[in-house]
């Protein structure tokens, strides 16, 4: 389970494995780690905030909680024109009406592996790999979870890593292999590295 022991204990072992990594701790020092609430909401909310700033994604989900959204029965009986008025777009209106009418039980999701996790949660509309592991990794605290798709990790990895062009999806699972078993350790890392970096305009890199 990640946390911040975890997360302390494993960086000798990665640095072992990729030394450039602790250039990050060097400059910018260790990553917080801050967890996420588990279940139906968790997911809602995380659906909200796809493809969208942290200020938008912000907005928006304040006001679905005021407009009491959050609960099914709420949701179930608002007309599409409320929802679209707090700044839901059509699709997402439709990602959240397929995961409220999923059976999912999250009490139980920390009793299965990653892989059964991933399957369960993207087989519902609007879930995709990279919102099955963010849920992974910041929701059920699992330790070898590397998000490839995820744009500001690919960028990170070109920068740190010298790369002549930023990896694609692919090419980052193939590159994370080496990082097991911490690759959850990793990717908080490198979202720390890409963070600083450009609050910092790499004058510290």
């Amino acid at each position: 389970m990640i946390d911040e022991k975890f997360i302390k204990s494993s960086l000798k072992k990665i640095y072992a494995n990729e030394k450039r990594f602790e250039v990050i701790e060097k400059k910018a020092g260790i990553p917080d780690f801050l967890p996420r609430e588990q279940g139906y909401t968790a997911l809602q909310k995380t659906i909200i905030g796809q493809q969208l700033s942290i200020a938008s994604a912000s907005a928006i989900w304040n006001r679905f909680l005021e407009s009491g959204f959050t609960e099914n029965d709420n949701l179930s009986s608002a007309k599409d024109s409320e929802l679209r008025a707090i700044g839901l777009s059509r699709q997402k209106i439709n990602y959240l009406r397929s995961l409220a009418n999923s059976d999912v039980k999250y009490e139980e999701l920390d009793e299965f592996n990653d892989e059964n996790i991933i399957s369960l949660l993207t087989s519902i509309k609007g879930i995709g790999l990279w919102t099955a592991e963010i849920y992974l990794i910041f929701s059920l605290k699992r330790e070898d979870i590397f998000p490839a798709g995820d744009l500001a990790l690919q960028e990170a990895a070109r920068l740190l890593l010298q790369l002549n062009t930023r990896p694609n999806e692919k090419e980052m699972r193939s590159l994370s292999e080496q990082w097991k078993p911490f690759r959850s350790v990793c990717a908080l890392l490198l979202w720390h590295f890409y963070k600083n970096y450009k609050a910092r305009e790499s004058t510290l890199w």
